[in-house]
């Protein structure tokens, strides 16, 4: 009992020690702080500099010297058993560090942007093909780390399907099989894209240039949706261009007939085609449409004075007119 009471007065006499060192410090570091009055940023940004320069050059020297053991490792069978030797100590030393430096040495790439999903089947791929790409496949991050990007990423129906799940390994990959099971399914996909075609939203005047892009955006982006998907959009040409075409004002049906030239049959890629050229014609025929508006507009005309002001602008020409020219009449 004598022995433990000892070591507690002990440790309690090292604890006084240890709480006057801390506290004799942080009032000489705020004494520091308060003399140093204010700090130049731009002196600390360019010592930053001179750093990342400096380590730089350090990481250069570095694989430098690596790639020089490696070519020296190539002839180690030719070389005696003392100098044998010495390159493997070299390795020892350097190897380490170099493999470190040549992991942390990347381009800077802007920041990728992953849309958030919500739970609408049509903005799954989207969303899956960023988040594969920056973090499910990203070898730097653990599973636990993948998963709370995943829930910040999730909001909605998505979010309220994973949520249950507790942030684990094992729980990351089945919370990401759920998700293919309810929002990856093929056939789903389909049938949603199938039924955007089916009920699009006319194009009512052709000469509406933003309304035909947009028209023409969507189908186009419907239709190579359904091809990743696997589908082969040829063999339901007939369905996909019925419906497109009858959401097309009169006159363009007319310029697709004429082309058509009684055809039996409707190729999908080629209404495609045709709408493209269609809506590219009209965008530049408003173009050169709007050019010659603006310079009828800025055209100049002479000006026409009324023939009750003719005596009263004479009067003021004559009076400002110099001396040595004929009067104005």
């Amino acid at each position: 009992m004598s022995e433990d009471k000892d070591r507690v007065a002990c440790l309690k006499r090292k604890r006084s020690i240890l709480r006057t060192a801390v506290t004799n410090t942080v009032t000489k570091l705020e004494h520091e702080l308060l003399e140093t009055g204010h700090i130049d940023v731009d002196k600390i940004q360019e010592e930053y500099t001179k750093t990342e320069e400096y380590n730089d050059k350090v990481t250069l020297t570095k694989f430098r010297v690596n790639k020089r053991i490696r070519e020296l490792n190539k002839n180690v069978s030719n070389f005696p058993a003392n100098v044998s030797h010495d390159v493997e100590k070299i390795n020892q030393v350097y190897q380490p560090n170099i493999n470190i430096e040549e992991n942390s040495v990347r381009i800077k790439l802007p920041k990728l942007c992953i849309p958030k999903f919500y739970g609408d089947v049509n903005q799954w791929l989207n969303f899956w093909n960023s988040f594969e790409s920056a973090i499910h496949k990203n070898v730097h991050l653990n599973k636990v780390d993948k998963f709370n990007y995943l829930k910040s990423y999730l909001g909605g129906t998505a979010l309220s399907t994973v949520d249950g799940f507790s942030i684990s390994d094992s729980t990351y990959d089945a919370a990401i099989n759920l998700l293919k099971e309810r929002f990856a399914r093929e056939d789903l996909l389909i049938q949603t894209h199938m039924s955007n075609i089916l009920n699009i939203k006319p194009l009512k005047h052709s000469n509406d240039i933003n309304a035909f892009r947009k028209f023409y955006d969507k189908v186009s982006m419907e239709l190579r949706s359904l091809e990743c998907l696997g589908l082969c959009i040829e063999n339901i040409s007939s369905v996909l261009c019925t419906t497109i075409l009858k959401a097309l004002p009169q006159d363009i049906l007319i310029e697709f007939n004429q082309l058509q030239n009684e055809k039996p049959y409707t190729n999908v890629n080629d209404l495609l085609n045709f709408l493209s050229l269609s809506l590219r014609s009209r965008e530049r025929a408003a173009l050169i449409s709007c050019d010659s508006s603006s310079r009828r507009f800025t055209t100049s005309y002479p000006l026409i004075i009324p023939h009750s002001k003719h005596s009263e602008i004479l009067k003021i020409i004559n009076q400002t007119k110099p001396n040595n020219f004929p009067p104005v009449s």
